[in-house]
């Protein structure tokens, strides 16, 4: 990479920046500074890292690949698909709060609720990474309506398949959320993270035709059934002690009753190495 790459690369990921970071504080209806340093809301800071980070792996994304030989001429498709994530990004992850939570789930990060902050923030990592695969410069064979389509397919497959996971729960997820369970919180983060690396890296390759496609993702999508023994074998009867149980068991009563921090981590990052070794090893 010569200085005029580098240069590019800086200049780009510095104005995708600061469009994303004025689209999240138009999203959260807050003055993002005052927030993080005034008021010192941890909720805020957590939603924020979510969002950078989501932010970051579209940047990234958007400018991998050959490119069209000249910084000029990668200008406006970089520009146009980074601007594009950003604002997609920002409408589809509030809309999937509403979905995943309630319409106040934004309004309970800005009354300081951490444990709103940590889902808020997972669900914005998880859309990322699927709007990172759809805009990937390394695909080929693709184009806007391909990357439109299997986004809104990887996102679909996103909100139902972490709903039905969820179902696993002897608690109600939202209800410890929003009462401030952080463990509870970070559970249901690490679920919508590490789906939404399946689904990512299901959405990912070259485009052939429809058909191919869709049968690659539903064959990849399928390895999404591992997390579920990694929940109830793994976390609960290897790591915590609790033995197997088909349906709750010591995992959910150490985060619903005993709000347990270590259950929440154990779970939330066994959830998100699984999905990583699944996707590099299909």
């Amino acid at each position: 990479m010569n200085f005029a790459s580098i240069f590019f690369v800086v200049c780009a990921t510095t104005l995708l920046v600061v469009v994303a970071r004025l689209v999240n504080q138009v999203v959260m209806n807050v003055h993002l500074i005052d927030s993080l340093v005034e008021k010192d809301n941890p909720a805020i800071g957590v939603q924020s890292a979510g969002y950078l980070l989501a932010i970051i792996l579209i940047t990234a994304a958007v400018l991998t690949g050959e490119g069209r030989g000249s910084i000029i001429g990668d200008v406006l498709p970089v520009i146009s698909y980074g601007i594009g994530g950003i604002v997609v990004l920002a409408i589809v992850a509030t809309f999937s709060l509403r979905f995943f939570l309630s319409k106040a789930s934004l309004q309970a990060v800005r009354d300081g609720n951490i444990a709103a902050g940590v889902v808020v923030a997972g669900s914005y990592v998880a859309t990322g990474i699927i709007i990172a695969s759809c805009v990937s410069g390394e695909a080929k064979g693709g184009n806007f309506v391909t990357a439109l389509v299997f986004f809104l397919v990887g996102q679909a497959s996103l909100l139902l398949i972490t709903t039905a996971f969820r179902l696993l729960t002897s608690y109600d997820d939202v209800k410890e959320i929003f009462s401030g369970n952080i463990p509870a919180a970070m559970s249901y983060a690490g679920i919508m993270i590490a789906v939404g690396i399946i689904v990512g890296h299901a959405i990912e390759g070259d485009f052939l035709d429809y058909s191919d496609s869709f049968f690659s993702f539903g064959k990849a999508l399928v390895a999404v059934v591992a997390l579920y023994p990694i929940r109830q074998v793994l976390v609960q009867g290897l790591l915590l002690g609790g033995g197997f149980s088909i349906y709750g068991g010591r995992l959910d009563s150490e985060i619903s009753n005993d709000r347990n921090l270590n259950a929440g981590i154990i779970e939330s990052v066994s959830y998100i190495a699984s999905a990583l070794m699944i996707a590099k090893l299909t």
